[in-house]
């Protein structure tokens, strides 16, 4: 009878428990493989598992941009991306991606700048007045807001450098680039319930913005 010797033992021992490690290493490692981002995907073209966010006027809350939906409106229905606050379901953000507007100007070919219009929703609100610990000063049921931000290519990060109110109970109704550093903006703005009470119409604003390290609002014209 042929008989291993001992250390030919402890070599295969050893070699069957690495195998073990290894295949449980495996089994470990699939369920926590991320799924690649369908929103940066479809809307930049990238293949990653980065997410991209929105930050709250708190500056401290971030919503993840997770779902396609449609919004109806009077005319016809708007593709939105959409994503709701994780610890307070009643807070959402619908962007509209449609008016993404890339930026020139950038001295790195791989750092894209860009402004797109977005909504921040509360649909909690008791009124107008109460204030909400999500924002500074308030943030009632339905708020336009233009968000200015970078794209880096090598990393795959969104960076949001800025956000800038454009109207409450709003809708935006076209947004123009002159290419180099003016964005304007304009917006219908309806009225609150409040309003309405007190025969308060909607109203049409015309906003410039400013573009360049940061975004500055150098006009507010209400037109109609």
């Amino acid at each position: 009878m042929h008989v291993l010797k001992s250390s030919s033992i402890i070599a295969l021992v050893t070699l069957i428990t690495l195998s073990g490690c290894q295949y449980a290493d495996t089994r470990l490692e699939n369920p926590l493989k991320k799924e690649p981002s369908e929103v940066m995907q479809k809307l930049f073209s990238i293949e990653t598992d980065r997410q991209f966010y929105i930050t709250f006027p708190d500056h401290k809350n971030q919503v993840a941009l997770t779902e396609f939906v449609s919004a109806n409106d009077s005319q016809d229905s708007k593709p939105y991306v959409r994503g709701v606050l994780a610890d307070n379901k009643n807070y959402s953000v619908s962007l509209d991606y449609r008016n993404i507007t890339a930026l020139n100007g950038s001295k790195n070919q791989n750092i894209v700048k860009f402004i797109v219009p977005y909504t921040l929703t509360n649909s909690n609100a008791v009124s107008d007045e109460t204030l909400s610990t999500l924002d500074n000063p308030n943030l009632p049921s339905n708020s336009l807001y233009l968000g200015f931000f970078e794209l880096d290519y090598i990393t795959n990060n969104i960076t949001q450098y800025d956000q800038q109110l454009l109207g409450k109970y709003s809708t935006l109704t076209a947004i123009s680039y002159d290419g180099q550093d003016t964005v304007n903006i304009n917006i219908r703005q309806y009225p609150t319930e409040t309003d309405q009470n007190k025969n308060v119409r909607s109203s049409f604003h015309d906003l410039t913005f400013k573009v360049g390290e940061e975004m500055t609002l150098i006009e507010n014209v209400i037109v109609e």
